[in-house]
């Protein structure tokens, strides 16, 4: 008799501890589903401006180490998150600078030149990250030979070769590209950066020392090189002479940039099921864009005891500085131990390892009938 009472205890334990599914399951964190987861005339270079770190010579060998990215001012690998990039090329920072080069007959080889001063303006303006578009062999510092030189890559459509690329390019999504007029057009090393530096889809913006020539063909190479960029009509040019005084000048055109006005337009996505549609509208947290940057998705839904639907993002989501989920139905969550996105549609208990991404603003009601495939898409 006593078996067959144990026996009916434990029965009854397990029956109590289903029904309290619904609302304490994220407590229970050692278990885990299964997953499914030209200035002047035609032979003259029209900007000479430049910055003032120097290349040591033909071949010098650049070690990308965090210190010396430091120094260029994109900051450590880790560190580096500023979403701006500022990409420049000058004579100065690819030149072997000669012991007797005269500052009087080339002042543009000799820091600060006149796109370096112009890049470091747009880096206090926007915190951006500086890089520095280095040849792996350095023009000459005498103007005649670095005129011959450059009018020979361009007859040539040469690509010179580039010291290195941008690390961890995806960062950015703003781009600001300066250089000077060379030849009624742009140094070929620029070409080289943009061929090798994929700027599909991101915002860039130009800026240009030149002479007489002003931009010429410039931005129709610049476009031509990357034909997917998002290029700016809105473009700053100044004369060499005008370079080292056009500082006002080119906040002013920052700011007209309207680059740090905050998108106030809400993120929405939309999770569709046949004929049915539950639109969400996500959070500011790092969770919430996570998934709304691995969108669109289709993947397949799950029933999760009585009070939510879950689904397994591609991606595992990225939890820091993200909001708890504390709300009851309509609770757009992620549950951090087992990587699934959840959409409440009843009560549920809090846990720390569940985090917010968003709320429910139509739709909501539909959730618990959602079943199989879904897609879920941003809400343009």
């Amino acid at each position: 008799m006593k078996k067959l009472f144990c026996c009916f205890l434990a029965m009854t334990v397990i029956v109590s501890l289903s029904a309290c599914g619904n609302s304490d399951r994220r407590q229970a964190d050692s278990l885990s589903p299964s997953a499914n987861s030209a200035s002047e005339t035609e032979g003259e270079i029209s900007d000479r401006g430049t910055e003032g770190i120097i290349a040591s010579g033909a071949g010098a060998e650049m070690e990308e180490t965090d210190v010396e990215r430091e120094e260029q001012g994109m900051g450590s690998a880790e560190e580096a998150q500023g979403g701006i990039l500022i990409a420049y090329f000058s004579w100065a920072d690819n030149a072997i600078l000669a012991e007797d080069v005269d500052a009087v007959a080339s002042p543009s080889v000799i820091p600060p030149g006149n796109v370096q001063q112009l890049a470091g303006w747009v880096q206090e303006e926007t915190g951006g990250d500086l890089f520095s578009i280095q040849v792996t062999d350095p023009y000459p510092s005498d103007w005649d030979e670095c005129l011959a030189r450059a009018n020979r890559e361009r007859g040539d459509d040469a690509r010179p070769e580039l010291m290195a690329s941008v690390e961890n390019l995806d960062r950015y999504d703003t781009v600001f590209l300066g250089y000077p007029n060379w030849w009624y057009g742009v140094p070929m090393a620029l070409l080289s950066f943009l061929e090798q530096n994929d700027l599909s889809g991101k915002q860039v913006y130009l800026f240009c020392s030149h002479g007489t020539g002003g931009l010429a063909n410039s931005v129709e190479l610049i476009t031509e090189a990357a034909p997917d960029a998002m290029i700016s009509d809105d473009i700053f040019d100044c004369y060499e002479e005008d370079a080292a005084s056009s500082q006002e000048e080119i906040q002013s055109w920052i700011d007209g940039l309207e680059l740090n006005q905050p998108d106030n337009t809400p993120r929405q996505i939309s999770v569709q099921f046949g004929e049915n549609m539950v639109v969400y509208e996500l959070n500011d947290g790092a969770a919430a864009t996570s998934l709304y940057e691995q969108l669109p998705l289709t993947v397949e839904v799950e029933d999760y005891s009585t009070n939510e639907k879950i689904f397994y993002p591609s991606q595992e989501l990225e939890t820091a500085d993200s909001p708890l989920a504390n709300g009851g139905a309509g609770t757009l969550a992620y549950y951090a131990p087992w990587g699934d996105v959840v959409m409440f549609y009843d009560d549920y208990s809090e846990n720390p390892s569940l985090f917010e991404l968003g709320q429910a603003v139509s739709g909501g009601e539909l959730v618990g009938r959602m079943a199989g495939t879904v897609t879920i898409s941003i809400v343009e």
